[in-house]
């Protein structure tokens, strides 16, 4: 059940975060962060990733969501071996089924991975980073 790629995916994104009154509104949306299963073909919610979205702080709930409003900076903390079945990558979906990826969204981890994220909504970062006050890597994302 691979993401619906290219123009489709795109529109959806866009249209998720496009304003209608074109004064710069921020609308709340809730996306989610989730992990590939190759085994059975589906793409997994990652539960309790502490985040931060502007006002918006706690953990990510059953099936990886998360919430947000237009112009947020996220910053999901301890990302490590735990929260992948591909080791390096996770994803951000505009669904919970995962089958609308988040493109094109810029990224920065602490371990130096950075980006955009594909047309899938994938991401890479480095499960084994260790900063010195948390385990697992930081990254943030400018939405």
């Amino acid at each position: 059940m691979k993401k619906v790629a290219g123009f489709l995916s795109a529109a959806v994104a866009v249209i998720g975060l496009s304003g209608c009154d074109g004064e710069g509104s921020s609308y709340e949306h809730t996306y989610y962060l989730q992990t590939y299963d190759d085994h059975y073909d589906e793409y997994v919610g990652v539960p309790d990733v502490y985040y931060e979205c502007g006002s918006y702080v706690g953990y990510t709930g059953s099936h990886g969501g998360f919430r947000m409003n237009d112009g947020d900076v996220c910053t999901f903390y301890d990302l490590d071996d735990r929260v992948s079945y591909e080791y390096h990558i996770l994803y951000l979906g505009a669904n919970s089924n995962g089958i609308v990826g988040l493109a094109g969204v810029d990224y920065s981890c602490d371990s130096g991975y950075r980006g955009t994220t594909d047309r899938d909504g994938a991401f890479a970062f480095d499960p084994e980073y260790i900063h010195p006050n948390y385990p697992g890597d930081r990254c943030n994302f400018y939405f």
